[in-house]
């Protein structure tokens, strides 16, 4: 199987130059979480621009400044095999599927998921147990939410599960609904210094320097992510089969589930892109 058999052909793009609000809008329009960046006027690639950037850089607006530039790529005939090594290899979600410089295509986890384990007869019976992170990243739901995505990123996770006072799974908050929840603002930040004199010298002086830096910030509500998370809850169980997960993240359009026990306890996350490895044969 080849990228061109699974890949998004005339996928959504934002071009250069360009604005923080121009990438939101295609974002919320095209409800995607990474884009393409084209030199405007051409197709031709020049970067990458994902959700993830927009927060890593949220004092930044040019989006020539807030993409990956040179991003790596495939093109229509590379086997998706590879493609999928790549995506391991790098951590990436998503890859540009280029035919010289210009942009044709995009394939995610999710094409390739879809692709080649979704109706897999090699994995039918095949439960997730082994595949399953027993590692989860868990914040009260009295944590405000400013705090939370703090430690989202301190983990270096994607997503947060959030638990209540007895241990029990409520919710969940991802890096995707920080960019929703967050807004646009005008932050002045004020450096003032100051001098008196010394009144044990025959000369003083005095000065005030004032140094106003106007920039434009992401901001999140000061709540606490009870108020805020999404609280209908996709999960899966350690037996659930391949297939069958693939299908339920793919249907739900999410790229992790929590892993419930048979007393409905949090025992672990399941996450695409560890089954992405299966589609990489050994």
């Amino acid at each position: 199987m080849m990228v061109k058999d699974c890949m998004h052909e005339d996928p959504a793009y934002v071009s250069v130059p360009g604005t923080r609000e121009d990438v939101l809008q295609v974002m919320a329009e095209k409800q995607v979480n990474g884009l393409p960046v084209v030199k405007k006027g051409t197709m031709a690639l020049v970067g990458i621009v994902t959700r993830s950037d927009l927060l890593r850089k949220a004092d930044e607006n040019q989006l020539a400044l807030l993409m990956v530039r040179d991003p790596l790529t495939v093109d229509p005939t590379t086997p998706v095999e590879r493609a999928a090594q790549l995506m391991i290899d790098h951590g990436y979600r998503r890859l540009p599927v280029v035919e010289g410089d210009r942009l044709v295509g995009m394939l995610t986890v999710a094409d390739i998921l879809g692709a080649v384990l979704e109706n897999s007869e090699d994995y039918k019976d095949t439960t997730i147990e082994e595949y399953v992170t027993r590692s989860v990243i868990a914040v009260w739901e009295e944590t405000p939410l400013p705090l939370t995505y703090m430690i989202m990123d301190m983990a270096g996770a994607n997503a947060l599960v959030v638990i209540n006072e007895s241990g029990g799974v409520t919710g969940m908050i991802s890096a995707s609904d920080y960019i929703r929840l967050s807004e646009v603002a005008i932050e002045d930040s004020i450096s003032k210094t100051h001098s008196g004199t010394e009144s044990a010298v025959e000369w003083g002086w005095s000065s005030k320097d004032f140094l106003v830096v106007t920039k434009k910030v992401l901001k999140l509500p000061n709540v606490s992510v009870k108020e805020v998370m999404t609280k209908k809850i996709i999960s899966v169980s350690e037996v659930t089969t391949v297939p069958e997960c693939v299908k339920i993240l793919r249907k739900n359009d999410i790229d992790q589930a929590p892993v419930l026990s048979v007393t409905n306890n949090l025992i672990g996350m399941i996450e695409d892109r560890t089954l992405l490895r299966l589609a990489v044969k050994p």
